[in-house]
């Protein structure tokens, strides 16, 4: 989907702090003793960081060969889930970083278990058993397969699942020979102690999805685009687990033509596949001029109460000649209603907004325990970071609602408007674009990842209106040592905490993006994921 520009990287060089970890060699599962950053990855794909400097080695970041880690042709790490075992789950997204540009030819989730030290390619089959599904049309030089957009973990065990959309689930190939990829996937264990693994019988494409659903829903959320098609997913980008019912809500990122409209939507299923409901963006307009709306993001409030369960919104948003619209967030309340299909309704609560009228993005967001919302924002530059806007949940309702409801007309009467939070982070509008924002339960503290390779952490103190944030230093996370020929790009996307061992986990990719002409053939770039331990970062 649409993401920052990656130009001018070198503008986002600032002074951090270094955490320096040890010099001894480390058994396998030994993942404790590491010191506050260790890198795992492909033996001898390290770049700088195994190398020496005056004959004395770099030891800010421990790195971790692990055998049998990479990817396929043309996936790149992307937003990532940890289970209660703690198995670190990534999915994945093409070179190009725009889902409806693959560069590989199948679909595939990365499981890594810290605790064996395995690396497990987990590829996704087709309805028919492929796993290589090429484009027909040799125009695109043999790409084809389906990205991976999220991945979050749902159930306890001994039935603890990881789910996953994808955002592009069908690429011209023909259906017949190679049938079709799954739109919402499962991945579980079979039993204790066996290897996760994808589950069939739990995952669906679009086709399955719109044929158990209403006729109204399937025709709204999956319509028909082509003929000898599947149904067109619309896009998933992103996935949430909402507190109460347990359903799942969707972002789905595109218009439809044969609706009539360049809008996105979002969905509501369960986990069995069956759609609850969905909900269509409605046309906007902003001082006349219409805005195309991608929603890209979704965000579950876990203060959430069943028959009104909270989640907030970000979407891309552009005009019809493309110019960029400062991205807003709104918040939107799901009742899941009776037991049928098709039952709950989803409710715009605030209309979309801003949190200044400067030409900043609402960019990535999370919650924390008690419903207060954090919003990682992005300068207009759409490079660097703004200042943290924070909403936090004041007698039962965050500001957005509050202050600007979603009353009649809000698509054109108040969409866009500025809605300041009831706090500004000062010291959070340094380093790059804020990639991944997570809450930590043991601590308390918010920790952003941004798009210069730099982490901080953000402790607040009180409640409400009399919130306090302590800044945590920038710590530099290596990016730069792994950075390879000027065609390629390091970045990072959505970490995610382990509780039980203290660990935020950081995927850290490689990819091409506009640097070569795409379609090219498939082809492998390594990929990485980043250990962080909590408890020396808070310190």
């Amino acid at each position: 989907m649409a993401g920052a520009t990656t130009a001018g990287l070198g503008a986002l060089a600032g002074t951090a702090r270094l955490l320096f970890g040890t010099e001894r060699i480390y058994d396998h599962g030994d993942t404790a003793g590491m010191g506050a950053l260790a890198l795992f990855g492909a033996p001898g794909s390290f770049g700088d960081l195994d190398s020496s400097q005056d004959g004395v080695r770099d030891t800010r970041i421990v790195t971790v060969d692990v055998p049998g880690w990479g990817f396929g042709p043309g996936q790149a790490a992307y937003m990532s889930t940890v289970t209660s075992d703690g198995t670190v789950f990534t999915a994945t997204t093409p070179f190009s970083d725009n889902q409806a540009q693959p560069t590989g030819t199948g679909m595939e989730i990365a499981a890594f278990e810290p605790g064996s030290m395995r690396f497990t390619r987990l590829v996704v089959p087709s309805s028919t058993g492929r796993t290589q599904l090429p484009r027909a049309d040799t125009g695109f030089r043999g790409v084809g397969g389906a990205d991976v957009a999220d991945v979050i973990v749902t159930g306890s065990a001994p039935d603890e699942r990881v789910m996953f959309v994808s955002a592009v689930s069908y690429f011209g190939w023909d259906t017949a020979v190679y049938g079709e990829l799954p739109a919402l996937g499962q991945i579980r264990r079979p039993a204790p102690g066996q290897p996760w693994s994808y589950d069939p019988t739990r995952s669906w494409t679009t086709d399955q999805l719109a044929a158990a659903a209403p006729p109204e829903a399937a025709a709204n959320a999956f319509p028909h685009e082509g003929r000898g098609e599947p149904r067109w997913s619309r896009g998933p980008a992103a996935i949430g687990r909402l507190p109460a019912s347990g359903h799942l809500v969707i972002a789905q990122y595109f218009g439809s033509s044969s609706l009539g409209t360049d809008q996105g939507a979002l969905l509501v299923v369960d986990t069995a596949g069956r759609v609850r409901a969905s909900w269509q963006y409605p046309e906007v307009q902003v001082f006349g001029v219409p805005v195309v709306v991608n929603p890209r993001e979704v965000v579950t409030d876990p203060t959430s109460t069943a028959g009104d369960e909270r989640f907030v919104l970000i979407s891309d948003c552009r005009t019809a000649d493309n110019r960029v619209v400062p991205f807003p967030v709104q918040e939107f309340s799901y009742s899941a209603g009776g037991a049928g299909q098709g039952s709950g309704t989803i409710t715009p609560c605030s209309t979309a907004v801003r949190a200044a009228v400067d030409g900043s993005r609402m960019e990535t967001a999370c919650f924390d325990d008690n419903g207060t919302l954090y919003v990682a924002r992005t300068h207009a530059d759409g490079l660097h970071a703004a200042t943290l806007a924070v909403y936090p949940k004041i007698d039962g309702n965050r500001g957005l609602v509050t202050r600007t409801p979603a009353t009649d007309g809000w698509p054109w009467r108040s969409w866009g408007v500025p809605n300041p939070p009831e706090h500004f982070v000062a010291g959070t509008d340094t380093g790059g674009l804020v990639r991944s924002i997570v809450f930590d339960p043991a601590s308390g503290a918010v920790v952003l990842a941004g798009l210069d390779g730099t982490v901080r952490a953000v402790r607040p103190s009180g409640r409400g209106r009399r919130m306090t944030f302590t800044v945590g230093q920038p710590i530099d996370i290596g990016l730069r040592h792994l950075r390879g020929p000027s065609s390629r790009y390091i970045g990072l996307r959505r970490g995610a905490v382990d509780v039980r061992q203290r660990v935020l986990w950081l995927p850290v990719n490689q990819l091409v993006l506009d640097a070569i002409a795409w379609p090219y053939p498939p082809f492998k770039l390594d990929q990485w994921l980043m250990r962080i331990d909590l408890r020396a970062v808070l310190t």
